[in-house]
């Protein structure tokens, strides 16, 4: 496989607080790589620092071709216009034709949302434009930050239809997520980020690294981007050699940890 991008001792800091730390790696094209790691760990940082949203501190970050990124974020934004304005919209501009945005939209069960508009959505649905968005006309490497928050099991076994699609058209996808069977079904490499460097993970152990945390739900608190509704709480699934950071950060949020246990 041809390098699409190397880091050459990338460092990224944000108020004085250093999030990747003197990270250098070859990215390959037709690569699907995930970013795991506690929450704050320098997931979403990794994506736009690929996708130059943000600018590093140090080091460089090297394209070996000319690419195009689609991107989704964790977060996509709620504007004051109607789902299906925005997407055709988006259409026009990508010279997609309305029968493949029209099927997009049924597929992702939205077909009754198509005149809300965007800024009474919820996040779930939100996520799902930003999803449609980025596969009506994938570009050359797709990134996205925690695309299965707030979706319904059906829409994501479509994503994961979808993105699979992608890998066998040698697309490049890099993503941030917590969801073991996703890095499992879709990522060729999966790297933890701790003390702001990158670690490999061998897929085949990812199993043994998991361990399943409950967390008492409270509509007070925000709500981090991986944790899961079940019931009357929440749940995270999170690897061995983070679960201490995780329990730090959830205490030091104010949540209430229920349940801990090993995730088989």
């Amino acid at each position: 496989m041809k390098k699409i991008i190397t880091f050459e001792n990338v460092t990224k800091s944000y108020n004085g607080k250093c999030i990747i730390d003197s990270v250098s790696h070859d990215f390959y094209e037709g690569e699907s790589i995930a970013f795991s790691g506690h929450n704050g760990c320098g997931k979403s940082t990794m994506l736009k620092i690929i996708a130059g949203f943000t600018r590093v501190n140090q080091g460089r970050v090297n394209y070996h071709k000319k690419v195009r990124f689609s991107y989704v974020p964790e977060k996509f934004p709620g504007l004051n216009i109607s789902m299906i304005k925005y997407l055709k919209s988006v259409a026009d501009m990508e010279g997609v034709p309305i029968s493949v945005l029209n099927k997009l939209i049924e597929e992702f069960f939205l077909e009754n949302m198509i005149n809300t508009k965007m800024n009474n959505m919820s996040k779930g649905s939100l996520q799902k434009v930003g999803v449609i968005q980025a596969l009506m006309a994938p570009h050359d490497i797709i990134l996205l930050d925690e695309p299965l928050s707030g979706q319904d099991m059906d829409s994501q076994e479509v994503f994961v239809d979808k993105i699979m699609e992608l890998k066998k058209r040698g697309i490049t996808i890099f993503m941030s997520c917590h969801e073991k069977n996703l890095m499992d079904k879709l990522s060729d490499k999966v790297f933890t980020i701790k003390q702001g460097k990158i670690e490999k993970i061998e897929i085949d152990s990812n199993q043994d690294l998991l361990f399943k945390l409950y967390v008492k739900r409270n509509e007070k608190l925000r709500r981090w981007p991986e944790m899961q509704v079940v019931g009357n709480r929440y749940t995270l699934y999170v690897h061995r050699d983070e679960i201490k950071d995780t329990i730090m950060d959830l205490y030091g949020d104010e949540w209430e940890i229920v349940g801990l246990e090993e995730y088989i």
